[in-house]
């Protein structure tokens, strides 16, 4: 390219085109972690999945949506697909879990469901991982995989269950007991506070507020917001899972 148009992108005085910065992440060799922080950074989206990708309107509804309600917020913030895949998060989502281990997959930057579960550093990062996080994620999935069992990404995910023995036991004895309780959303964590480590500042008392798109409700969308209310708070910081 030309010294003109490197300039006009390192400036930031024009928007690195969508094409390019696929061809850029293989130069600068970057993992998966890295190429969605890079498309994060230069304010696109990242790659939504499968058919979704050639959805011309849904994509200009999410970028729009994102620039609102996930880019503005000062507090945590990620957007995330019907298979829990992050298709937008703000920086301070991205800081939060910088210190998180690399991982193509299960890094809270790629996939949260995933992260959450499977993530060697989730049971210490996360407080009080087994009850506050652990379960109520499975039994999200419970619910999302009755209704899709076809969907190739969630079969992967209920295959990979499966191959850890505390979470496939707390999948099929657990998880039917917790969405037999009598609530109309048994899947809804909007409201809920959890513990989570952040950096140097220890644990914290995070509030969860979720929204979800309503030009993408159909797609399984939803964002979730995370808010400190309250730093100090002890956490279970031991994990089932070897």
């Amino acid at each position: 390219m030309s010294g003109r148009q490197y300039r006009a992108w390192e400036s930031a005085r024009q928007a690195i085109p969508r094409a390019r910065l696929d061809d850029l992440a293989r130069a600068l060799r970057l993992d998966e972690v890295g190429r969605r922080q890079l498309y994060r950074l230069t304010g696109h989206l990242v790659h939504l999945p499968g058919a979704l990708s050639g959805n011309a309107r849904l994509l200009r509804l999410t970028e729009t949506w994102t620039n609102v309600h996930i880019h503005r917020q000062s507090d945590p913030a990620c957007l995330t697909d019907g298979a829990w895949n992050v298709v937008a998060a703000n920086h301070a989502y991205i800081r939060l879990f910088e210190a998180v281990s690399p991982h193509p997959l299960n890094h809270p930057t790629v996939n949260t469901l995933r992260w959450i579960l499977f993530h060697p550093d989730a049971p210490h990062m996360l407080g009080e991982w087994q009850n506050s996080w652990m379960l109520p994620t499975l039994s999200q999935f419970a619910l999302a995989f009755q209704n899709t069992q076809t969907d190739p990404q969630l079969r992967r995910i209920r295959e990979e269950i499966a191959r850890h023995p505390d979470l496939e036991e707390a999948y099929l004895r657990k998880v039917p007991t917790l969405l037999a309780q009598p609530t109309e959303y048994p899947d809804d964590e909007d409201g809920v506070v959890r513990e989570i480590l952040t950096g140097s500042e220890g644990y914290a008392s995070a509030l969860l507020t979720t929204a979800i798109p309503s030009h993408a409700r159909d797609h399984g969308f939803r964002a979730v917001t995370m808010s400190v209310v309250a730093r100090g708070g002890e956490a279970d910081q031991q994990s089932t899972i070897p």
